[in-house]
């Protein structure tokens, strides 16, 4: 053989042999900070493979590494918000934690605040004078109070005026809803209670206007709507708890349970639907004359707008009642992206859509201040607004879902929440409506 190629040969048997003089040992593998090395010789095997960035630090927490969990970034300090008030507590304005509980009211012997000035109506009175701010209209002696009846006149003949039917002193959107019921949101109630079998699944849907006070000359649709709230809630699974609102609301048909000049229902419909999900929960409710109220009144809503501001509604404006409730809360809403501090009630505003949870936000967060390890979350319109408010009293947190809006999937918000409770509620016209949008909202 050759000088050359034996050479060669006698390079390669080197090379084969180099190190630990045959095949490595591998060590435990490469981590983000260790390479990985022969146990043998203790040559680099798999260099470190370096950390893999998680989401940057916030308030809530640091930035760690996804593959070893090392803190790479501190976490960030809280950005105060607005000083805390007499209802709100201060909040971090970047991601929503309260920093300070709210102050409280310090009410006089005249039941007026002496750091807002805001006027409470005491639990069990129906009214009371403005307060010194103004934070009431001056005009309280002209209205019917909310449980009595006289709010629902027909004093005209019923007349359309585009979508609306006025009545005289008041006007509705009429609707004679199936007696076969809503399939669809029935549906996709059953198919949320399949998907998330731990969770307590309830469903409310709430009558119109027309149900009670029908205008003459036209068909009454309370048979109608009764059948068709029964209908659907016999469309769906064992275990889903059906919340009579109906029922319950049948039984205070002459009160003040919609507006004359708006399409919404009042605060107190609200409040006997929330009766009957206490009853459907084995919840004992709270009375109604156990609320301090803030009363606004002169409200002329969507109804009067939208049939032309006939004289016949201008005549007999509105008023809205908030009822406070009985725990303390703190309360955040999140709107693209944004959170910031706000209130079960704006008692500045006297119409629907400004005095309650401060309107149709995408989600909001309620945190009170009792300790039962519940979380409901609702699937709500607008007729939700209203209702809201009555569940602080009965559970640790709620998280708010409008189903018309962007928001976080729902399976992360159950998860991030906790969620143990969920309500569908609707009004019998909207779950039509917004049959599909729900699907897709609940369901994501």
């Amino acid at each position: 053989m050759k000088k050359t190629a034996l050479i060669f040969i006698a390079a390669v048997l080197v090379l084969a042999f180099a190190g630990c003089g045959h095949e490595h040992v591998p060590g435990p593998s490469a981590t983000c900070t260790e390479p990985q090395i022969c146990t043998e010789c203790e040559e680099i095997l798999v260099e470190a493979t370096g950390h893999r960035p998680g989401p940057e630090a916030t308030c809530l927490g640091p930035q760690v590494c996804e593959n070893c969990n090392i803190e790479l970034a501190p976490q960030l300090e809280h950005t105060p918000g607005a000083e805390a008030t007499c209802t709100e507590g201060q909040l971090c304005s970047a991601c929503g934690t309260e920093l300070a509980p709210r102050l409280g009211h310090s009410m006089n012997s005249e039941n007026a605040c002496e750091t807002c000035g805001l006027q409470i109506v005491p639990a069990g009175q129906k009214y009371i004078k403005p307060g010194r701010n103004g934070a009431l209209s001056d005009n309280l002696d002209n209205i019917i109070p909310e449980t009595e009846g006289g709010h629902y006149n027909n004093s005209i003949d019923a007349y359309y005026e585009g979508a609306v039917l006025v009545c005289g002193d008041y006007a509705m959107e009429y609707f004679l809803p199936s007696e076969n019921g809503n399939a669809g949101w029935a549906t996709t109630i059953n198919k949320f209670a399949e998907k998330y079998p731990d969770i307590s699944v309830n469903a409310l849907l709430v009558p119109k206007n027309c149900a009670f006070n029908p205008p003459a000359g036209y068909t009454d649709p309370y048979d109608r709507t009764k059948a068709h709230i029964e209908a659907t809630y016999g469309m769906l699974s064992e275990g889903i708890k059906a919340a009579d609102a109906f029922g319950v609301m049948s039984e205070h048909r002459d009160e003040y349970m919609f507006y004359r000049t708006d399409h919404h229902w009042t605060s107190l419909g609200a409040y006997y639907a929330s009766v009957a999900f206490c009853n459907a929960n084995d919840i004992i409710p709270y009375e109604l004359d156990t609320y301090e109220t803030v009363v606004k009144t002169d409200f002329l809503g969507t109804l009067y707008s939208w049939s032309g501001k006939p004289a016949c509604l201008k005549e007999n404006p509105d008023y809205t009642v908030a009822h406070y409730p009985h725990v303390g809360y703190s309360m955040v809403a999140g709107n693209s992206g944004n959170w910031y501090n706000t209130s079960a009630f704006n008692h500045n505003y006297n119409n629907y859509a400004g005095m309650f949870i401060s309107g149709d936000n995408p989600l909001t967060v309620i945190t009170t201040e009792n300790k039962n390890g519940k979380t409901l979350m609702i699937f709500k319109e607008s007729y939700g607004n209203a209702y809201v408010p009555y569940m602080i009293d009965y559970f640790e947190q709620i998280v708010v879902v409008d189903i018309r809006e962007e928001t976080k999937g729902t399976g992360a918000l159950i998860e991030q929440y906790g969620v143990t409770d969920v309500l569908f509620i609707n009004n019998c016209q909207a779950a039509i409506s917004f049959d599909e949008i729900l699907r897709t909202k609940a369901l994501s």
